[in-house]
């Protein structure tokens, strides 16, 4: 039994140990992972295991999404549904989406051990006559996520500037998608407003070819298309399952995909971090821009984010504000990867409707959204000459970590 592949998702990491006493396996036997966008991108790209055990935590609707996902992919591999509540009404969405077995902890007549192995018998045997899979190579296309949790660091105006170089530079598609849906401001850097609601939005990942994506989007430049929805600050945020969705219907059709993610830590957001080839993590030159810098940093570990997915992005890095880059840098033990200096090229290119890459290509902040356009189409991005770190006193220290 024990030589089974085991995949299991959902918080806690520790849900793994639990898994593995059931089969009676060593823990770093089992796979974990953190979220169902994640699972599926490790489905997408690797054999599909025997089994998939989700936790508890995960929600039916996510859950169902990705019984439906493996089901298509990978008919062979068996579900099993961990739930701390009687699942009642959730029996016939799991048994059509193809769930083999769910076990309710709230009831002491239930056991993971006996629903395990039928689990595991049930993989072993389709796998055993040869049934097969419908796994298949797809394209994929490269999905960069823009982020900050504080406004008016400048994330958006990166976002559409970095996507317009990337189009200009490759003359290829580019998708750029907001994924603000209560006040995005993709649009406006390109003197339009979007136009359809947030379910057109979501939309987007039931289709599969660039014709019907870009039906619901809009061509905002040569080769760039724009997806987004009209304004509503009382809208959800998209399930994480539907964004993943969404963002891996994109990457299958698009080259490169740019993401404006919004500034909360939402299941859309994680799904968009999840589906990532890397995350730019953007902060300008201030004590609160560096704190939430940290917690950013620190919050997409926990969510198992690999460290090297993760690019730090400096804004208006020349501003004279009273703090010194090389400090932070030494203090946070962060390295900046790329910097863009301030420039009055930035409202007025937002005024005009106009990207600043467009609007004044040979300015220095158009040359620096370049660099980052090289970086992400394979080029080299040129360094930045980092001054040497000075003394920093216990005063500066205190300000960044927010102690007093």
């Amino acid at each position: 039994m024990t030589g089974a592949r085991v995949l299991t998702i959902g918080a806690p990491p520790s849900f793994r140990q639990e898994v593995a006493h059931s089969i009676d396996a060593a823990p770093e036997l089992i796979d974990w992972m953190p979220s169902i966008t994640a699972a599926e991108e490790v489905l997408a790209l690797e054999q599909a295991p025997d089994v998939i055990v989700v936790s508890p935590e995960v929600k039916d609707f996510d859950a169902l999404g990705l019984a439906e996902y493996v089901l298509h992919f990978a008919p062979t591999t068996a579900i099993v549904l961990v739930r701390d509540n009687p699942p009642k009404s959730l029996m016939p969405a799991a048994m059509r989406a193809g769930i083999r077995e769910i076990v309710d902890m709230s009831d002491e007549g239930s056991d993971l051990e006996e629903a395990m192995a039928r689990a595991i018998a049930w993989a072993g045997k389709l796998r055993s006559v040869g049934s097969p899979s419908n796994q298949k190579s797809v394209h994929r296309g490269k999905v960069i996520t823009i982020f900050s949790s504080k406004g008016g660091t400048g994330k958006t105006f990166l976002s559409c500037n970095v996507a317009t170089a990337i189009a200009a530079k490759s003359q290829l598609h580019t998708a750029l998608v907001d994924l603000d849906m209560k006040v995005g401001d993709v649009f406006s850097y390109f003197g339009q407003e979007p136009t359809r609601p947030g379910d057109d939005l979501a939309l987007l990942g039931d289709k599969s070819t660039r014709d019907e994506l870009t039906e619901l989007g809009s061509k905002v430049e040569d080769h760039l298309y724009a997806f987004g929805s009209l304004p509503d600050p009382a809208a959800e945020p998209m399930p994480g399952e539907r964004a993943g969705k969404v963002l891996r219907a994109l990457r299958g059709a698009f080259p490169y995909t740019i993401v404006d993610a919004s500034a909360e830590y939402s299941d859309q957001t994680v799904a968009a971090f999840d589906v990532s080839d890397e995350i730019w993590l953007v902060t300008s030159l201030d004590v609160v821009g560096v704190r939430h810098l940290l917690i950013a940093l620190e919050t997409l570990m926990s969510l198992g984010v690999p460290r090297e997915r993760m690019r730090i992005l400096l804004n208006r890095s020349d501003s004279k504000v009273g703090l010194d880059l090389a400090d932070v840098e030494r203090i946070l033990k962060v390295k900046i990867d790329s910097r863009i200096p301030s420039s009055e090229l930035v409202p007025k290119s937002l005024n005009k409707g106009r990207p600043v890459y467009l609007h004044d290509p040979k300015s220095e902040v158009a040359a620096a959204i370049g660099r980052l356009a090289d970086h992400v189409l394979g080029g080299e991005t040129q360094q930045v000459h980092n001054p040497a770190p000075v003394p920093a006193g216990k005063r500066l220290a205190t300000r960044l970590l927010g102690l007093r």
